[in-house]
């Protein structure tokens, strides 16, 4: 054969088999995941179309009408605590068939710290009523008329009660204290002691607030402290 008709030959073949190859490549279309600056994208990290949903009402923020933590003031709590407020915290929470918010105002003795609950009605949410609640915890409709002597009765029962066990210290001795009346506060004021001091209750219009007061001092301090400090929140209240 001549060499000129070999070599026309051969560059025939070189060229069919150059297509194969490319034709092949053309159809491998994976790419391996070690080569750099190469992306690829898989099921696996797609991102979805994002999805809004609206809130339920169990999760929806609680906020009080009242703004408590405006109620009491540095000055207020220095000229009780002997300190001026270092922050004040707020916090609002669903309580039934109420709204309860508290500020829990923080000195710099920690002990000597107070809290504050202002409790009203859930609006919009149920007939609650905070009066009709407190009338029903603290019995000031039973008290009145033949009521007093009934009150009286209960008082020298729980009194002889706790004469007779012994006594723990424990939260349950705190639960079987009366509360005090404390009149010339509010609509209706009452006293509540416990081992560490007490908590003060006053009663204005449709809405009541709970005055708890830290340091030291005994009862009868704390009660003073705590009803100085009540006169201040019922002005703003």
């Amino acid at each position: 054969m001549p060499v000129r008709a070999y070599s026309i030959i051969l560059g025939i073949l070189i060229f069919g088999l150059f297509l194969v190859t490319a034709g092949c490549k053309s159809n491998d279309s994976s790419v391996p995941a070690s080569v750099p600056g190469t992306t690829t994208s898989s099921p696996a990290v797609m991102t979805s179309p994002t999805v809004t949903s609206s809130p339920s009402p169990a999760t929806l923020a609680v906020k009080a009408r009242v703004d408590v933590c405006a109620l009491l003031t540095s000055g207020d709590l220095k000229s009780v605590q002997g300190e001026a407020v270092k922050e004040a915290q707020r916090s609002d929470r669903r309580d039934g068939d109420f709204i309860v918010a508290q500020c829990y105002y923080s000195l710099p003795t920690i002990s000597n710290s107070v809290v504050l609950n202002v409790t009203t009605a859930n609006e919009g949410q149920s007939a609650g009523n905070p009066k009709q609640f407190w009338e029903d915890t603290f019995g000031r409709d039973e008290a009145k008329g033949g009521g007093r002597e009934k009150e009286r009765e209960r008082e020298k029962e729980r009194e002889k009660a706790k004469k007779d066990k012994p006594k723990t210290g424990g939260a349950e001795e705190e639960a079987d204290a009366a509360p005090e009346k404390v009149n010339g506060l509010g609509d209706e004021a009452f006293w509540i002691a416990s081992r560490v001091g007490g908590a003060l209750y006053v009663l204005k219009k449709d809405v009541f607030f709970r005055i708890s007061v830290g340091g030291a001092g005994d009862e009868k301090a704390k009660l003073k402290k705590s009803k100085t400090l009540a006169q201040q929140v019922l002005k703003r209240i």
